[in-house]
């Protein structure tokens, strides 16, 4: 069983294409923790810093897993921040027994919260990339602890025209996802390649990068259980947008995102009351590794987090 990116030659090729300034070197990389929670074994990318003050929490989406997110932690760990990247359940290198649903998710990153704040009483900001924009929405609701979500997308899948939007196709959308209901109620174990039903080949917009990523098992390679599939698309809202006041928003959308058009996202943000901010990133793709896209998040990001 591997239990350290250390041993995957891919995980060591794809940051090799990221910016070099996003680049884990000796200077800045990530201490690997395994997090014993509900006896499950949960790997988290930690990059300490006692001196900030503030921690990020970062969220993959169904196509990625913490160490993707590196491209964005190093920068934002190089300008003094402390940053967690977990694994979620099902991806990456953590250790899951049985079938996970996205509540598991959200339970997840809401017991990692109170993980940290029992360390110390450092405000904790959520930064969602992809589907994790919704899930840090989701857990920060859950929470009431977070001082401030950092999201590229907030997708509502209750909505028709969002799955119509992030899935493979419209077929896929209207006619694929009751048959997976139905299936999950037979079997919800059952596994599917995620870029099977949804637009995997779009998470990217650099091809060497999105090779790879179709390759490795851990991410967007990855299949999952119809459990988390429909449990994604059925999640609950503890509180609608309209109602949310518990912490300030900012939403950095991609600006040539190929996934999810800002439109989709708008969606949702726009019912949001609470304090917000739209920053459509120039030039970017979904998964936003652009080098001028990098610094615009990175600007973003530490204007929020000083302003919160």
């Amino acid at each position: 069983m591997l239990t350290s990116y250390k041993q995957m030659p891919i995980w060591d090729e794809i940051p090799k294409l990221y910016p070099a300034r996003c680049q884990i070197n000796e200077t800045i990389k990530p201490e690997e923790i395994y997090w014993e929670w509900k006896n499950n074994k949960i790997h988290l990318d930690y990059y300490p810093n006692s001196q900030s003050k503030v921690k990020i929490i970062l969220l993959h989406g169904v196509g990625g897993n913490g160490r993707l997110l590196s491209f964005i932690a190093v920068p934002l760990a190089r300008v003094g921040f402390e940053v967690i990247a977990p694994d979620l359940p099902g991806y990456g290198l953590s250790q899951i027994k049985g079938i996970v649903s996205y509540e598991d998710w959200v339970q997840m990153v809401n017991d990692l919260i109170d993980k940290e704040l029992s360390k110390d009483d450092r405000e904790i900001f959520l930064f969602g990339l992809s589907a994790g924009g919704m899930l840090a929405y989701h857990s920060a609701s859950k929470s009431k602890k977070v001082a401030g979500i950092i999201a590229t997308n907030l997708l509502d899948q209750r909505l028709q025209e969002v799955r119509d939007g992030s899935a493979h196709n419209k077929i896929v959308s209207r006619i694929g996802t009751p048959l997976l209901r139905l299936l999950a109620k037979i079997n919800d174990k059952i596994k599917l390649p995620m870029k099977s039903i949804t637009k995997m080949k779009a998470i990217v917009n650099d091809k060497r990068i999105l090779e790879l990523l179709l390759k490795d098992k851990s991410s967007s390679g990855t299949s999952v259980s119809l459990k988390l599939i429909i449990s994604i698309l059925d999640a609950k809202y503890e509180i609608e947008p309209e109602d949310f006041d518990l912490c300030p928003v900012l939403l950095i959308h991609p600006g040539n995102d190929k996934w999810t058009p800002i439109r989709l996202s708008k969606i949702f943000y726009d019912r949001l009351k609470v304090n917000k901010k739209l920053y459509i990133i120039k030039g970017a793709g979904h998964f936003p590794i652009e080098p001028e896209a990098i610094g615009q998040i990175e600007k973003e990001v530490i204007d929020f987090i000083n302003k919160s």
